[in-house]
């Protein structure tokens, strides 16, 4: 029980992981089929630095990690709200359901990996 509850702090990580995974998968399967392959970069980013951060296990890169993700999240936000104000035909039962689920989960994952970072105590051997 004891291991299944230390691996359990990693979920933000694999969650952020899964999102970046999914994004690309979408964008790589959205794609006009007379268009040469287009590779989704800011996902490929992401996957490879949540993978460096679930190696390294930095605590001030966590929390700058945290910090990215939750401003991008209210870059989200800010940028569905536009498109609410803009379009006339605009389904706001699809934007609760699809859109406020992944941003109420990014905003609680982001807050997880925070507090996981927060009070991590930097151990030093070359002290003792």
């Amino acid at each position: 029980m004891k291991n299944l509850l230390s691996n359990l702090k990693w979920i933000p990580e694999f969650y952020f992981i899964l999102v970046s995974l999914l994004w690309f998968y979408v964008t790589v399967n959205n794609q006009p089929s007379n268009y040469q392959s287009m590779i989704n970069f800011p996902a490929v980013i992401l996957i490879v630095i949540f993978h460096i951060q679930l190696f390294l296990n930095d605590s001030s890169f966590g929390k700058v990690l945290s910090g990215i993700i939750v401003l991008a999240t209210i870059y989200l936000i800010v940028s569905y709200a536009g498109r609410f104000f803009n379009v006339t035909d605009f389904n706001s039962q699809m934007f609760a359901l699809k859109l406020g689920n992944l941003i109420l989960l990014n905003f609680i994952m982001a807050y997880l990996m925070y507090r996981k970072y927060r009070n991590v105590q930097v151990s030093s051997d070359l002290a003792e």
